[in-house]
């Protein structure tokens, strides 16, 4: 007579498999998602890329480099009175340039009268190129199209400015002989995450009136954030004004950002930022595309813009004036 005997796992045993599958999920995990941040970095730089094409593309056709900010749209200018300077963004120039072409010509042919906050069918496009795929969602949306790619002011919290330290400004068509320090050294476009809550050091603190890069850095608490936050940032591919499209490179990457009055087109500090670890993407007047890093040599933090000559921000204000006269070294990007 035969007995029967069940064969099995037993409890050690399955533990044991658990442990060892917990084991390998925690080695392969991290290099899957490495691999798919490498993906999502490839596809910001090919973004860039094509977005530095379209620069040179608009600057052959037209001599210049387009405006930040200019077209339509009357704003408050610098805290004063409604001005007659307008708001429309670069990008609705360069969108022929970016084959866009169809979009254009509704906006051409119907957008002499729609303001780039207003609530029209063609600013609600959503155009790919101009959004990062490692940036989250934009925790608060007003239907207008988003962008992560923003253009530098320069080296300055004068964004505002009509004759811009860097390479694009208010109603300012820089052109390539007007960059003195050398397209290599000049930053044209870079990465400004979008901000995923109220606390989010990438939303805008408006109000704040930081005289200088380290005033603005104070201002953000780790707990509770700004005191008036606006999350401005990136919210509106139309709209030219800083809070929305601009960067200068005073305060190194992913650091606080301010804005100097309660309003969106107004001077202050925006910073450079990207959910790629350690840094952000940066796209330079050559068209070369950089990696820079969040510890980049920044100078002196306490002090104020300069109008003229060389940078009091180091090596990253250096890259964002296009007229300073420095030496910019490239060790610092990767």
């Amino acid at each position: 007579m035969y007995r029967s005997e069940r064969i099995g796992f037993s409890l050690v045993d399955l533990l044991v498999v658990l442990v060892i599958s917990c084991v390998l999920i925690g080695l392969v995990l991290p290099v899957v998602q490495q691999a798919r941040e490498t993906s999502r970095r490839v596809q910001c730089t090919n973004n860039l890329s094509r977005l530095a094409s379209a620069l040179y593309a608009y600057h052959d056709t037209y001599q210049a480099f387009p405006f930040r900010e200019g077209g339509l749209g009357r704003h408050q200018h610098n805290g004063g009175p409604v001005a007659p300077y307008q708001r429309q963004s670069g990008y609705v120039l360069l969108l022929p340039f970016i084959d866009q072409h169809s979009l254009s010509d509704e906006i051409a042919s119907a957008g002499s009268n729609k303001m780039p906050w207003e609530a029209w069918q063609p600013w609600n496009e959503t155009i790919d190129l101009l959004l990062c795929p490692s940036s989250p969602e934009h925790y608060q949306e007003d239907q207008i199209g988003n962008a992560n790619y923003v253009f530098c002011a320069g080296d300055s919290a004068d964004t505002e400015a009509l004759e811009p330290r860097g390479i694009f400004g208010l109603v300012h068509h820089t052109r390539l002989a007007d960059i003195t320090d050398g397209a290599t050294n000049t930053l044209a476009l870079s990465e400004r995450v979008f901000p995923t809550s109220l606390r989010d050091r990438a939303n805008v603190n408006y109000g704040s009136d930081p005289a200088t890069p380290a005033d603005c850095s104070l201002t953000f608490d780790l707990i509770e954030g700004y005191s008036m936050p606006r999350s401005a940032t990136g919210n509106r591919w139309t709209d030219g004004g800083s809070a929305y499209l601009a960067m200068n490179t005073c305060l190194p990457p992913n650091s606080p950002q301010c804005a100097y009055a309660n309003h969106e087109a107004q001077d202050g500090f925006y910073t450079a930022s990207s959910d790629h670890p350690g840094g952000a993407m940066a796209m330079f007047a050559d068209g070369s595309i950089r990696f820079i890093s969040e510890a980049i040599e920044a100078g002196n933090q306490g002090a104020t813009s300069v109008a003229d000559g060389p940078s009091p921000f180091g090596v990253w204000g250096s890259m964002g004036s296009k007229n300073g006269d420095e030496y910019t070294p490239g060790s610092e990007c990767r």
